[in-house]
């Protein structure tokens, strides 16, 4: 193999890149392959590669990690809020306790209770899709 793609090629290096011909040193200028520091990387290149690229996925990972927590605690601080506010009486009472939860219900009602909507729900888009269809024809 005497020759290797560009992005093989090391950017720091102070000689343009020589990916073709690499071994035949009449090619190139002032150029001995067996004694210049090549400006290809040492290692290999899917080496390098996967190293730069990794590190660019592991920056994103904990950017969208700590994106994704950030609004996870403004979803249930809000929560939290208009829960308190609902308990409030009236427009005069907006320097009273009161108390905030995440959910009415346990953990299992809420669930339950929000898959009986969503049967409801696509019963309710089935019936006037079947409906619909009746209709046409």
């Amino acid at each position: 193999m005497d020759s290797v793609p560009f992005s093989c090629c090391n950017p720091s290096s102070p000689r343009p890149c020589i990916q073709m011909q690499i071994t035949n040193n009449s090619a190139h200028y002032s150029y001995n392959y067996q004694t210049d520091e090549l400006n290809i990387w040492v290692k290999g290149c899917r080496e390098v590669l996967l190293s730069y690229y990794t590190g660019i996925m592991a920056t994103n990972g904990a950017a969208a990690t700590l994106y994704f927590l950030i609004q996870a605690s403004v979803l249930v601080s809000i929560r939290l809020l208009q829960t308190s506010m609902d308990k409030i009486t009236g427009a005069e009472d907006v320097e009273t306790d009161s108390e905030g939860f995440l959910l009415e219900k346990g953990l299992g009602e809420t669930i339950n209770s929000g898959l009986e909507k969503t049967k409801a729900l696509f019963k309710s888009s089935t019936g006037e899709a079947g409906g619909g269809e009746a209709a046409a024809s």
